[in-house]
């Protein structure tokens, strides 16, 4: 049996960065603690961009072998099989505050790598950030060149009815907002993918149902709902 190096197999991590971490804190080692969370740090954010670059080239080659309506059809299957539980009564988006439900999108986007801008008025809480997934693949130049990934560019609700959309965004339209009034009736995440490079992705959190502008549902290619319409009773 072969070794593995001059140093036999004694080189090679078998304990994660983070138990590491971890024992490290609990020694009083604060540097090789610092060094080991900065080790997972970037660990965690190599395997986050394989993973994204992986479902966008996925993406890419349905949409360019089957069409930009495949595109839509397996991300519908995504959501019907894994995001049904939005739908559950208990989950009704609102039925709390917006300040609540704009921390429950601030803390799910600080995960993924951004910083939040955050503005309010009357109506609405606006979220403004750099996406660490869609606007990751953006800002890194995926949609140029002969590797280019997908664009979609006929226009509809996928495309919230945009001549143009990058095709990892369109989960943005499909699952977050279209099977959202399918399957409840309402919009829940109202969102603004980047138009180029370097520009943030925009999340308005609205306050009540009822403040939700018209052409917000038009745009995917529905209605507001009438108990939502001003006036009604």
């Amino acid at each position: 049996m072969s070794s593995a190096g001059p140093e036999g197999l004694a080189g090679i991590d078998d304990t994660s960065h983070l138990a590491q971490a971890r024992a490290a804190i609990e020694a009083g080692d604060a540097a090789g603690a610092l060094d080991q969370l900065t080790r997972a740090e970037c660990q965690a954010r190599q395997l986050k961009e394989y993973s994204i670059r992986w479902i966008a080239e996925l993406l890419t080659w349905i949409g360019e072998t089957e069409g930009e309506a495949a595109v839509e059809k397996a991300l519908r299957r995504f959501g019907d099989r894994n995001l049904a539980e939005r739908a559950a009564p208990e989950n009704d988006w609102w039925s709390v505050p917006a300040e609540v439900r704009a921390k429950v999108v601030a803390r799910a986007m600080l995960a993924n790598g951004a910083d939040v801008e955050l503005h309010e008025d009357d109506e609405k809480i606006v979220m403004s950030f750099r996406c660490g997934s869609g606007g990751w693949l953006i800002d890194s130049g995926a949609y140029e060149g002969d590797d280019a990934l997908l664009t979609l560019t006929e226009a509809g609700p996928r495309t919230f009815g945009r001549d143009s959309m990058w095709v990892y965004c369109a989960h943005c339209s499909v699952n977050n907002e279209m099977q959202s009034v399918e399957n409840t009736g309402r919009l829940t995440s109202v969102e603004f993918p980047p138009r180029q490079p370097g520009e943030p992705c925009v999340q308005h959190v609205y306050r009540r149902p009822e403040d939700v502008p018209e052409e917000i549902y038009l745009r995917i290619g529905t209605r507001k709902p009438e108990r939502d319409q001003a006036g009604a009773k």
